[in-house]
Parts: structure tokens; sequence; C-alpha cells
């Protein structure tokens, strides 16, 4: 787990979603390492997100203090829904500058770590088993595209084999 920021060169290659979070003032994203997609593995990228509406639903984000940008009636978080596969080649440093905002925001991560991998995962389960949210990212074109494999294909492969 880190924080980064993700490079313009991916928001180029995957313009087809409009659902990503665009990459304007180096937004910052939680890389999640190794969560399991179809029965691989690889990195996810999970953005904080400012004006989270009160209406949804818990199970697609998790919870942090607000930022100033934060208006009334709305939440940040990590938003779930918005979460993409990423690459190492596309991360970015991203700087906190000993900011006391984003260390009190790495130890509420690391606090509740097993609890976001664990939320992150389930809602990696739910979009594999067709449940699809409004607005949410398209997972599976996305890791088509980083990895040039039809995951479909792959599971329809190993189940053949087993």
């Amino acid at each position: 787990m880190k924080f980064s920021s993700v490079s313009n060169s991916f928001f180029k290659l995957c313009s087809f979603d409009s659902e990503l979070l665009s990459n304007t003032n180096r937004r910052p994203y939680l890389i999640i390492l190794r969560l399991k997609y179809k029965n691989k593995r690889c990195d996810f990228a999970i953005p904080f997100r400012s004006n989270i509406s009160e209406s949804t639903p818990k199970d697609q984000y998790f919870s942090l203090p607000p930022r100033k940008a934060t208006k009334n009636g709305r939440k940040h978080g990590l938003h779930y829904i918005k979460m993409f596969p990423i690459k190492k080649q596309y991360l970015q440093k991203f700087y906190t500058d000993n900011n006391p905002y984003y260390d009190s925001i790495l130890n509420i991560i690391n606090s509740n770590l097993k609890i976001i991998i664990a939320e992150a995962q389930n809602y990696l389960i739910n979009y594999e088993n067709g449940i699809e949210y409004e607005y949410c990212t398209n997972i599976d074109t996305i890791h088509q595209i980083l990895f040039g494999t039809d995951i479909s294909d792959e599971v329809a492969a190993t189940t053949e084999k087993n």
C-alpha cells in the first residue's frame, strides 16, 4: 500500500472511460498491491475523493476526515467504484510535504488497512459477479488494455483445465 499519483499517459490510454477521475491537480490515489480480480492478482488505484454524496451507500467508499474542498453535507474518502487496475509504470510520486492532514490520513489508513483491503476486494468480487454501480469505471476494459488479455477468456481457459 502506498500513496501515489497516476500519470497523464495512463489517462490518455484509457480516455474511453468517462468515469475515470481526471488527474488535474495531481489527485492522490491509494495503491493497493495485488488484489485478486478474476483469478489474477494485480495492483489497483483507489482515488481519494471529496464531495461524495451523503446518499452514496457505505459499501462504495471508505470514509475519511473532510478536506478543505469537501462541501457541507458531503463526504471525503476512498471511492471504490472509481478504482481501476494499474501498472507500476503509470505511477508517479505523490508529495505530501510532511502535510499534517496527509499524516493523519496515512495513520487512519494504516489503522484500517485490513478493512480497506477487504472492502476493495469485496467490491471487485461484486463487480466480477455482474454488480456494476452507476458511474463505476470499466475495470475489464482497462485491465485488457494494460495487460493485453481478455480476462473472461483466461477464466474460461482456467476453468476448462480444471
